[in-house]
């Protein structure tokens, strides 16, 4: 592997590899799989500060800081659609929460195989709706609710907003995708580079898409690729690039298309994290640096005037 390792890649993430190192999620099966991101977000977001939690009966859960100011984020976490939950994301959410700050709403959405597309496409748009809905119920300001994902619920994020704009009604005031999955295919320079790392690899992004995607579904509908989506109109965007990191290509440029389309949108890179830096940062702290990089530009966004 350390002949692999790019050096571009920051020493306390490179130090981390022979953990991460570990058998395709095809190999290991389903449950094994869940089980082990689950533990690997469990040590990579120990210490999350403490907030208020409130526990939704549809499995979802609302974080509350002691002052808001007036902001709600809807949390669509990451797994590829197929592994991660709002319990795996319990760290996260609590930080989005306190740095923000905002009233996090963290969303259990169905996830695949059980579930494929678009159940949680659904599921996404319906807890933006809710969060949109009641926000002042929440104790935010109605217009001013984002969403937020990564990886995967990155890209139900950017669906999400394109979805809720086709659809009319209220729209969410910003989005913040961090790493995220908006484009098919594997031809990007990034994914010949970077797919071999196992923050994640070229073949767990195959089995991921398996298991959402039905046979026979076009991979271009914008609900799954979002890149293929209208572009304009949508709310204004932070989209995070890791520069380590199989969809980093992809990001940039959709960055790149939104504002070329007329989105506000800013592109945040990190030249040195690799994808899922986010739920390392109890292992690494320059992913945690990235992140409060990453939540103060998110904050500046929510929160301005």
């Amino acid at each position: 592997m350390d002949d692999a390792v790019p050096a571009q890649l920051h020493p306390e993430l490179a130090a981390l590899l022979p953990r991460l190192d570990v058998p395709p999620a095809r190999e290991v099966g389903l449950e094994a799989a869940r089980a082990r991101f689950a533990a690997l977000l469990a040590d990579g977001l120990a210490g999350g500060p403490a907030v208020d939690v409130q526990q939704l009966d549809d499995g979802g859960r609302v974080y509350r800081p002691a002052d808001a100011r007036g902001a709600t984020v809807v949390l669509l976490h990451g797994g590829g659609w197929t592994v991660g939950s709002v319990a795996d994301y319990d760290g996260l959410a609590r930080r989005l929460a306190a740095a923000l700050p905002a009233v996090v709403v963290s969303v259990e959405y169905r996830r695949a195989p059980e579930h494929p597309f678009p159940a949680a496409v659904d599921d996404a748009v319906a807890a933006t709706r809710w969060a949109l809905d009641h926000a002042a119920t929440l104790g935010g300001d109605p217009g001013r609710v984002a969403v937020a994902g990564d990886s995967g619920g990155g890209n139900l994020a950017a669906v999400v907003c394109q979805q809720l704009r086709d659809a009319g009604g209220p729209q969410p005031a910003a989005q913040l995708l961090l790493y995220p999955n908006v484009a098919r295919g594997a031809d990007q320079p990034s994914v010949a580079a970077f797919g071999h790392l196992p923050f994640l690899t070229l073949s767990d992004m195959a089995w991921y898409t398996r298991n959402y995607v039905p046979r026979g579904t076009d991979l271009g509908d914008p609900r799954i690729s979002p890149a293929e989506g209208d572009l304009s109109r949508l709310p204004p965007a932070l989209v995070v690039t890791a520069g380590v990191d199989p969809l980093h290509d992809s990001g940039r440029a959709y960055a790149e298309a939104l504002a070329a389309a007329g989105t506000s949108a800013q592109w945040l890179d990190e030249p040195a994290m690799a994808h899922g830096f986010a739920h390392l940062v109890a292992l690494a702290p320059a992913a945690a640096a990235a992140l409060d990089r990453v939540l103060a530009r998110a904050a500046a966004l929510l929160h301005a005037p």
